[in-house]
């Protein structure tokens, strides 16, 4: 039987346990489960499987497909649906980050329900670098080359460990680079706030440039489980006065995983000129997430 878990973290070591046994996507993480928005629930449907979700009175969110063998996973979706819309007065459930695969299983089961799905609000490019194979070498990388290297000559830079810096350094630095940003792309920054206040618990690396006394940029994430080698650049934010910092610390981050024996890389989800920046690097392969809706008829 399907349980119902709201206290989050008090429920943390067996959550955890789940996400190692059954995880395979770059979102399949606790702590950011635990700070990507308000009220997480976790639907425990057993056997190390469950889906992550948030709930704000009666508007319910669902993030990424079921922590779950890919065979159970449109059944666990759809018991968690049917559950939200029995047990509260939700007319509307976003559903963000869904995989290509399980978003078509979810629009074939609308025709036959008592909810319909209504198409994309937005979908986003998750790019990968395959690592394994990747030696930075070739003229397709020596423009990137001469940014990263000229970044370090024209500046002062050490690394420092999250600890060693003041959190509201961390988040002056979040939130100046929210300000810097010029696109439109989407930006959940409650979360990094919380990352940055609890020195990125949870997190398998993360790598922090100082400059003058204050951090200038944050790369962070952790590896994907069950994925053979992978691993999720969650965060990348910078302090745009400096010139090609975004290049030096993409960089920097490739190097050191690659270091770490990392096989795959990916780069999180994208539009617009996010996007565009991060297809600089080259990935070898690339997919698509789709945020959407269902509606109760």
């Amino acid at each position: 039987m399907m349980k119902i878990i709201k206290d989050v973290k008090q429920r943390a070591k067996e959550i955890k346990a789940c996400l190692a046994a059954s995880g395979s996507l770059a979102q399949h993480q606790y702590s950011l489960f635990l700070n990507y928005s308000e009220e997480p629930v976790f639907f425990d449907w057993g056997e190390n499987q469950g889906v992550m979700a948030y709930q704000k009175k009666d508007n319910w969110r669902i993030l990424t497909d079921p922590i779950a063998a890919a065979e159970n996973k449109k059944k666990i979706f759809l018991e968690v649906i049917d559950w939200i819309f029995k047990n509260s007065s939700a007319k509307k459930i976003i559903l963000e980050d869904i995989t290509g695969s399980l978003k078509k299983e979810i629009f074939t089961a609308a025709k036959k329900n008592v909810w319909r799905a209504i198409k994309s609000s937005y979908s986003l490019v998750w790019p990968m670098i395959d690592l394994a194979n990747w030696t930075g070498q070739g003229g397709e990388y020596k423009r990137i080359r001469n940014e990263y290297h000229k970044f370090f000559r024209d500046n002062e830079i050490e690394f420092k460990k999250a600890k060693e810096i003041k959190a509201e350094d961390l988040s002056r630095l979040i939130l100046k680079w929210k300000t810097q940003r010029q696109d439109n792309d989407r930006v959940h920054l409650s979360p990094y706030l919380k990352f940055a206040a609890n020195n990125f618990q949870d997190f398998d690396t993360v790598r922090l440039m100082v400059s003058g006394g204050k951090p200038i940029s944050i790369a962070a994430g952790w590896a994907i489980p069950n994925s053979n080698g992978a691993y999720y650049s969650c965060i990348g934010i910078y302090d745009y006065d400096y010139k090609n910092i975004g290049e030096a610390a993409y960089w920097d981050e490739l190097t050191q995983l690659k270091e770490a024996g990392y096989k795959n890389l990916d780069l999180g989800g994208s539009e617009g000129n996010l996007l565009v920046f991060k297809m600089k690097f080259h990935p070898v392969e690339s997919y698509i997430t789709h945020t959407f809706s269902i509606l109760k008829k």
